[in-house]
C-alpha cells in the first residue's frame, strides 16, 4: 500500500482508502475517486499536481490531496 503521490506515470492503481474527513471523501467520490476505482497516473511530476484518468476523464490533483488516498498496483 502506498499513496497516489508516490504513484509513476502510466501506473494503473486501485483506490483501497482516503484517509481524511467525510466532506473530502464525498468530494473525491463526486469526481470518481473512491474505494475500489482505478486511476493511471498520466503525470507526476515533482513539484507540482497530479493529472489521473478515471474512465477517461483527467483530473488533476494537489499533491497534498494525493497524499492522502492510499493506492495499490492493478
Amino acid at each position: 500500500m502506498m499513496t497516489l503521490a508516490m504513484g509513476n506515470k502510466d501506473e494503473e492503481l486501485k483506490v483501497l482508502q482516503i484517509r481524511h474527513e467525510e466532506k473530502f471523501k464525498k468530494r473525491l467520490s463526486d469526481m470518481g475517486i473512491y474505494k475500489d476505482a482505478q486511476v493511471k497516473i498520466v503525470k507526476n511530476d515533482i513539484p507540482g499536481p497530479l493529472i489521473v484518468d478515471i474512465k477517461g476523464s483527467r483530473l488533476i490533483l494537489g499533491r497534498g490531496q494525493a497524499q492522502k488516498i492510499m493506492v495499490e498496483g492493478v
